[in-house]
């Protein structure tokens, strides 16, 4: 399990430790405050396999040059590193001096690694799972293209291309999750991951079911969907998102424990009970021994989340992390860590944290701009 991210002079941060990560981590915070950075930072090792060069552009993220993610606040300090613990063992790239940094154009160079690429590739890719899904995902599509890089189990991609030909796959090898696996929504109705994707899909969109298939000769996949009792239908002629969430539901139930989920806004396009659902299937999901981490502007996702703490007797509480981000003007952004309770309860809750429905709703009250919510210290 990845414990800690550490980034020098790396984008906003000119020195940040997210410390403890737990089986659940919530990056959240305004936009363009940093809280993707951490994200982006963990996307350019597991994009580049590991390997002694770490590149900077590739299918997960795309961040230009050395330049352009060195820190601006980094001062006379030259170097820049990121660094991820995998349990104890440290994984490190970057470079120490100016020097270094001017043979550099779109990759870092490994400084250290306490395990090997092999290793980590094996558990990861092949053995336990990983999935990441970027903010920006395809939407309804009438057939999407086939993957032709083996190299990860049950490769969704980035933003979900290959989700028609996962589910054709997992529908014909049969997959199924332990019986006693907390991500099977209905007991009564079996463990097998095509049944409990379309349960939890059930909870987003009433009446949702699927059929896929694919055309090995013109190496395309194709899905209909349904929902609300209609027929089956070409996925166009579906709301956004059944498309957005689909391959987020595909990913938190394929992976198996010990391995890794990423989402960017697993929100987008959903109405608040299905953010709710999300959030709760996003629970247990981590509660199954699966580690995901998320960034996320819905206080209904992270509401989901708190409830499927509450709700699982065998949650302890602090293992859901919540880092939120905060920016400054002409400084680097600050991070305060906040943990969910055994009853849901939030350690703390700073000022600017979920808190605009709190403002408007005050100023409805009052009929006019509220600025302050009069918090006791």
């Amino acid at each position: 399990m990845i414990t800690k991210i550490e980034l020098t002079n790396f984008k906003c941060y000119k020195h940040c430790k997210f410390e403890e990560l737990g089986n659940l981590t919530v990056f959240c915070g305004n936009n363009s405050v940093g809280k993707s950075t951490a994200i982006q930072a963990l996307a350019i090792p597991f994009q580049s396999k590991f390997n002694h060069q770490a590149q900077l552009n590739d299918n997960l993220v795309e961040l230009g040059t050395v330049r352009e993610i060195f820190s601006a606040h980094a001062g006379e300090d030259n170097s820049l590193k990121l660094s991820v613990y995998f349990d104890e063992n440290k994984c490190s790239w970057g470079f120490d001096n100016a020097a270094e940094q001017g043979t550099l154009k779109n990759h870092l160079l490994n400084k250290q690694m306490d395990v090997t690429a092999s290793e980590l590739s094996e558990h990861y890719f092949l053995d336990k799972g990983f999935q990441f899904l970027q903010a920006e995902r395809f939407g309804p599509r009438s057939y999407l293209e086939n993957r032709h890089d083996e190299s990860i189990r049950y490769w969704l991609g980035a933003q979900g291309e290959y989700t028609y030909e996962v589910l054709t796959d997992l529908t014909n090898n049969g997959e199924r999750l332990s019986p006693t696996d907390k991500r099977i929504l209905k007991e009564d109705e079996g463990p097998t991951v095509r049944r409990n994707i379309i349960n939890w899909m059930a909870e987003i969109s009433p009446g949702f079911n699927f059929e896929a298939d694919t055309v090995n000769n013109a190496e395309i996949s194709h899905a209909q969907f349904q929902a609300y009792g209609s027929r089956k239908t070409n996925p166009l002629n579906m709301g956004f998102g059944l498309s957005y969430s689909l391959g987020i539901v595909c990913a938190l139930l394929l992976t198996k424990p010990g391995g890794l989920v990423v989402i960017e806004n697993p929100e987008a396009h959903l109405h608040p009970r299905g953010q709710s659902y999300i959030g709760r299937l996003i629970a247990r999901a981590a509660l199954a021994g699966v580690q995901v981490i998320i960034e996320t502007h819905s206080d209904h996702l992270l509401n989901g989340i708190r409830v499927g703490a509450r709700l699982d007797d065998d949650y302890q509480a602090g293992s859901f992390k919540v880092y939120y981000v905060s920016g400054a003007q002409d400084s680097e952004s600050t991070v305060e860590e906040i943990s969910i309770g055994e009853n849901g309860q939030l350690s703390s809750w700073p000022d600017g944290f979920f808190d605009q429905q709190a403002y408007d709703l005050k100023t409805l009250m009052k009929g006019e701009e509220v600025t302050d919510l009069g918090r006791r210290k």
